[in-house]
């Protein structure tokens, strides 16, 4: 009898050796991280009111990557609303979680456009449009009539709302269409879901609004990492390394793909309520190399998925019942954050403080998908030891 072939005793065996499991093709493994430019925000009816507007369009071109949202409805206070040195000013009501309360909050609001000589137009003047307070118009000081609706006013104005205008995402969806043409504005005018959502909002949410985000996922960068949650050592010899990391750096994805990835990546992390597919797309389940959406990652030899959004531009933190909003803290510790506000507090600082509460602000609008192609007993992913893990 051999007694090589015979098991350790249990009581000689490590109770988890990570090198038995995990294995590392190369030693700097590629991933693709995809971001995006601030979202158009648009309401349903904007989507038959204006979809023909050619000035939209053009604003919406390449947005091929959209979220359809809810949150309490916030409105203008018609009854409140005033203009005083070209600045529009009033208060926001914003619904309460009990029936028929709301949180009055002022507000104001810049003339966003300037004239030739750079100078603020101002608003000259300024009526509701409705005894509700879902929007106003406004004059400018070119005299141009402009309908502002109480969300741009939430998004780009000032006011102390805080997390009262964050947005639960029901939906993400894709505009690419047959020929890759297609802009949100066409999709969504025929959308059967955001119809469903609008009925079962006016039935059992009455007292909310929805919103829709498109975004323009046109923005790329490879990535090529050697960190890891542990360390593996690579089967790939040096001339094969070498070769992939040239490969993998020069590595171009289809516009399609990327669209295609973007969406895929944030439905499996947000999880909405309204969608059916990929949200549970990322599973190491062989199952998964079989998905149109993931064949451009396995066939560049990538082991990663990075996909981020932001909605600071909104004014809007996101989140579902699974994700909840971003903290500063889940990138810096109180430490770092306290010492960088201290410091752009001194004079001469490099970096002021207006500039730090904007990086804060942009942080916290942010949402950063991690997504390993692989498990570690298929392949090593450098996930784990990127900074922001």
């Amino acid at each position: 009898m051999n007694d090589q072939s015979l098991k350790e005793p249990l009581d000689r065996q490590p109770f988890f050796d990570f090198r038995r499991k995990a294995k590392r093709k190369y030693l700097a493994e590629a991933g693709l991280n995809l971001f995006s430019r601030q979202p158009v925000l648009l309401r349903p009816a904007d989507v038959h009111r204006f979809g023909k507007n050619p000035q939209l369009r053009a604003l919406l071109e390449g947005s091929n990557v959209y979220l359809i949202c809810r949150r309490r409805r916030i409105t203008f206070d018609p009854h409140d609303l005033e203009l005083s040195g070209g600045v529009l000013r009033g208060r926001l009501l914003a619904m309460s979680d009990r029936y028929a309360e709301w949180e009055s909050t002022p507000f104001s609001l810049d003339c966003p456009t300037v004239d030739l000589d750079g100078q603020p137009l101002g608003f000259r003047a300024m009526r509701p449009l409705d005894t509700f307070g879902h929007e106003i118009e406004v004059i400018d000081g070119l005299g141009r009539q402009v309908t502002i609706p109480s969300c741009a006013a939430v998004a780009s104005g000032k006011h102390s709302l805080g997390d009262r205008t964050k947005l639960e995402v029901l939906y993400v969806g894709q505009t690419w269409g047959a020929t890759g043409q297609r802009i949100a504005l066409d999709r969504l005018s025929e959308h059967t879901t955001l119809q469903r959502i609008l009925a079962e909002s006016a039935e059992e949410f009455g007292l909310s609004e929805i919103l829709i985000l498109a975004y323009q996922y046109g923005n790329a960068r490879n990535i090529l990492s050697t960190g890891s949650s542990s360390w593996v050592e690579p089967d790939a010899t040096s001339t094969e390394e070498q070769a992939h990391i040239v490969t993998a750096g020069r590595q171009e994805f289809q516009r399609r793909d990327r669209i295609l990835l973007a969406e895929a990546a944030l439905i499996n992390y947000f999880k909405p309520k309204y969608n059916i597919q990929h949200l549970d797309s990322f599973s190491t389940d062989e199952r998964r190399k079989k998905l149109a959406t993931l064949r451009s990652l396995f066939a560049s030899d990538f082991t990663a998925l990075i996909v981020e959004i932001s909605s600071s531009n909104v004014a809007a933190k996101l989140w579902t019942p699974t994700v909840q909003r971003t903290l500063v803290a889940q990138f810096f510790d109180e430490e770092r954050l306290s010492n960088l506000r201290r410091d752009a507090a001194l004079p001469g600082a490099p970096v002021s403080s207006q500039e730090v509460e904007e990086w804060e602000r942009d942080l916290t609008h942010t949402h950063i998908t991690k997504v390993a192609i692989y498990d570690a007993s298929q392949r090593e992913s450098f996930i784990g030891g990127l900074g922001w893990s």
